[in-house]
């Protein structure tokens, strides 16, 4: 039973109707039936509306957030509530106290994070000095992915926080998965009907987040590319390939600045398609829809829909069909030993064995959405620019007693000249070049994080006179894993970076990066004290940890805090994974 239900005056036969019917919609017609829905229960008040608006604030970093609260504040104006839309990234936590009415989309990063944009507001939020909300009411929105341990876990302290800190609940938190559209809409609808209203249906938000209206292409819309070329950088002998793959772009069709990414729609497998569905004994062409779309079950499996990790969902449907008293015990255990039971099963396991001929359109429909998988553009965009080019790194992990490959990673690897490509841009303006020309920047890579470098790389080769640009990058070996080599050592020679520092882990056993960023630190403290953002780019683990050890002696160079003031002033930008 989904959170959604848990607190729905439904029936649960007109849950299962009313899940049937959005499936069957996009996310914009589920927007507007929200907002329809919302506008029909609205009644003339006998009180003054809300001198304040509604402020709908969003977090995250894929865009899933931010696209719910700008349908959320879509809804909200057709039901006649004035609304603002912010980002939680820009925004200060004392600024609540000027609202009445508080709706939070928030998601989690990887194993529990919050998301590196909204770092700030939650750690003020969190924070002794947060401001009394006696003021306001809240309802929050936590999206998640179940596969992770600490699933929803930033949606569900912001929500006990603010708590804590005087708010009402206005409605109960809802947790989604990634499979989000069903219980977002069902959230959107109720918190909408305990909103004050003007009374005009067609009253305009007193503020909005502007909406970029030159970028035509999004997750649901997305611009379809050819492979233009595909080579390994890394030496032939590692088995974790490295390769460089080059993209055409049309002209203009995507605004991409260096260190946005683009999110790319991959598709499964062939092999792992065709093994489920010779598992469950259907027809690859049988008839099927997504959304309003109809295609073959092939197609749905490939591009549409996650065949790899099971989900909630997915494991009370296949329960039931296959009547298997195992799995049956696992729909009724509590959340948490649910969750650990997914983790240990693929999709493919579950319906080989627990078998079941399941319907086509209610197999698809019980699977996760396909989730886009977001790359660092590699490459300056700019006017002229006809391709766009991406470092991908294969990703292999141990599942049970089998070997598993990324599935991302192994179909951009695959792709040959003249495969077609799905993809949309991806802003992350926390990790841009510093407006100012002449702000140094220090650069610290690890392993495939030198992808939005050479597009720093080259933005700076470009300019009339290059910023000071101090590069750090880690891999395991010189002689086979100096990824871009010859385009950093022209761009040294060139005066576009003003110096390169490596460190192979190979080649020096138990030098790490930190060892080598500590080994200059008087020359770094020296352009720290110039201005200078330091940008972190790659493995999240090696990364913090190099953080860390860099932040205690610039503190211990400079002075106590002195780390923290970088990050307060936004001179430090993280793009890890």
């Amino acid at each position: 039973m989904t959170q959604a239900l848990k607190t729905s005056p439904l029936s649960a036969p007109q849950w299962k109707l009313i899940e049937k019917l959005l499936s069957d919609f996009d996310s914009r017609q589920i927007a507007w039936v929200s907002g329809y829905l919302a506008a029909q229960d609205a009644k003339p008040s006998a009180q003054e509306p809300s001198v304040a608006p509604v402020l709908i604030a969003h977090g995250g970093e894929t865009g899933n957030s931010r696209q719910i609260a700008l349908s959320s504040a879509e809804s909200a104006r057709m039901a006649g509530i004035p609304v603002e839309v912010v980002d939680l990234a820009t925004t200060k936590v004392r600024q609540l106290r000027k609202y009445e009415w508080l709706l939070i989309v928030c998601s989690t990063h990887g194993n529990g994070d919050p998301p590196e944009p909204i770092e700030a507001f939650f750690e003020a939020l969190m924070s002794d000095s947060a401001p009394t909300l006696s003021n306001l009411q809240f309802a929050v929105l936590a999206l998640g992915d179940s596969s992770y341990d600490q699933f929803c876990v930033t949606g569900q302290q912001i929500d006990r926080r603010l708590e804590s800190l005087g708010a009402t609940r206005l409605h109960p938190r809802v947790e989604c998965d990634v499979d989000f559209a069903v219980p977002a809409a069902a959230w959107e609808a109720a918190v909408l009907k305990k909103l004050p209203r003007t009374g005009a249906s067609d009253a305009l938000p007193a503020k909005q987040e502007i909406v970029a209206t030159t970028t035509v292409y999004d997750k649901q819309h997305p611009l379809s590319v050819e492979v233009l070329e595909n080579r390994r950088l890394s030496n032939a002998n590692r088995r974790s390939a490295i390769h460089h793959i080059e993209l055409e772009m049309p002209e203009g069709a995507l605004a991409l600045s260096p260190g946005d990414a683009v999110g790319i729609l991959v598709d499964n497998p062939p092999d792992l398609v065709a093994a489920i569905l010779d598992a469950i004994q259907l027809s690859a062409e049988a008839c099927v829809s997504v959304g309003d779309r109809p295609m073959t079950l092939v197609e749905a499996l490939r591009q549409q829909v996650d065949v790899t990790i099971p989900g909630a969902q997915f494991l009370n449907y296949w329960a039931e069909l296959s009547g298997s008293e195992t799995l049956r015990a696992f729909t009724d255990a509590p959340i948490r030993e649910q969750r650990q039971f997914l983790k240990t099963v693929q999709i493919r396991d579950l319906v080989t064995a627990y078998p079941a001929v399941p319907g086509a359109q209610a197999f698809l429909d019980a699977l996760r959405p396909l989730q886009p998988r977001l790359y660092d553009v590699a490459n300056e965009i700019d006017g002229q620019t006809d391709e766009l080019h991406l470092t991908v790194k294969h990703f292999h992990y141990n599942f049970q007693a089998r070997t598993e490959s990324g599935i991302a990673s192994r179909y951009l690897l695959a792709l040959e000249p003249g495969d077609p490509v799905r993809l949309y841009a991806h802003t992350n303006n926390r990790f841009h070049l510093p407006e100012e020309a002449d702000i140094p920047v220090i650069l610290i890579a690890e392993g495939t994080g030198i992808a939005p470098y050479r597009a720093f790389v080259e933005s700076n080769a470009h300019r009339e006179t290059p910023r000071h640009c101090w590069l750090f990058f880690a891999e395991q070996s010189f002689e086979q894993d100096f990824l871009y080599q010859k385009d950093l050592q022209k761009a040294h020679a060139d005066g576009a970076l003003s110096r390169v520092t490596t460190v192979f882990y190979a080649d020096e056993p138990g030098v790490s990066l930190s060892d080598r960023l500590v080994d200059h630190i008087e020359q770094l403290v020296t352009w720290i004290e110039d201005g200078a953002h330091l940008y972190f780019c790659g493995d999240k683990g090696r990364l913090q940890a190099c953080e860390s050890d860099l932040g205690a002696r610039v503190d211990l160079s400079i002075g106590d805090g002195a780390w923290k003031a970088l990050n307060k002033q936004k001179r430090l930008h993280r793009n890890v994974y």
